[in-house]
């Protein structure tokens, strides 16, 4: 039986293949040329400490639409304002979102210097081009779903408009493939792509493999302070928080009692 993730996989490869019928890729890399300016979204992740990436996330497919009244733009400026180092925006429809969600926190950080990441399941050049457009300043590739030449294809094209491309790893092998791709940014799941359950020793596991030049990201999986400290005592350069700060009353606290503050 396909997994939760290969069904993903598989819609969006559709999906993909009617947007490209619906406006052409000339139409779209127009359209992203234009947007001239990319925040740094590596010198954003080697600053001192260890940064957060906060994510403007309405649900998943294992928990279902848990935040369905968040305002996107008003939520990006809220985590500009708590010292995020970067703003992850899911697009995926599998986790109850739309480009649209991209394209208003673009419009409400535009000028801010913060990155934003596009969380997509990016498989074709064509959604790279989408991410450049709506005003990404990088994009998510996801190891488990690429083959290496996918992974070092679509990183180049990324590169053509800007944009860095966000290397997803969930084991050996995957982080492996990232670092011969020449990843500029690697990000460590903690959550089984297939399974969804979530494992924070996945990072403990897996950052020793990965060179001290490369940003590491810890995803997933982290809800409190306590989980904090265990993925701080690895060395990662930032966390990766949806759920945690999409879903709470008040994400500013919510921020600070993670980092600390």
């Amino acid at each position: 039986m396909p997994s939760m993730l290969d069904r993903i996989v598989a819609e969006t490869r559709v999906s993909v293949e009617a947007r490209k019928a619906a406006r052409p890729l000339a139409e779209l890399c127009e359209r992203a040329r234009g947007r001239t300016h990319r925040a740094d979204f590596v010198n954003a992740l080697t600053q001192p400490g260890v940064g957060l990436i906060a994510e403007i996330k309405r649900g998943s497919p294992s928990r279902g639409l848990f935040a369905p009244d968040i305002v996107p733009a008003e939520l990006a400026c809220t985590y500009r304002d708590m010292g995020a180092v970067a703003v992850s925006v899911l697009t995926a429809p599998a986790f109850f979102a739309t480009d649209c969600d991209l394209c208003e926190a673009a419009d409400a950080l535009a000028g801010s210097g913060l990155p934003l990441l596009r969380k997509e399941f990016h498989v074709d050049p064509y959604q790279v081009a989408e991410a450049a457009a709506l005003g990404a300043d990088a994009f998510l590739l996801i190891a488990k779903t690429l083959d290496p030449a996918e992974l070092k294809s679509l990183s180049a094209v990324g590169a053509e408009f800007g944009l860095t491309a966000f290397v997803e790893v969930t084991d050996e092998r995957e982080t492996e493939v990232a670092l011969e791709s020449g990843a500029a940014a690697i990000g460590i799941n903690n959550r089984n792509l297939h399974t969804f359950e979530e494992d924070l020793g996945t990072t403990e596991r897996l950052r020793g493999s990965i060179p001290l030049d490369v940003p590491v990201v810890a995803a997933s999986g982290v809800r409190s302070r306590e989980d904090m400290i265990r993925m701080e005592a690895c060395g990662v350069n930032a966390v990766l928080i949806g759920e945690a700060l999409s879903s709470a009353a008040h994400p500013q606290a919510k921020a600070r009692e993670l980092l600390g503050r």
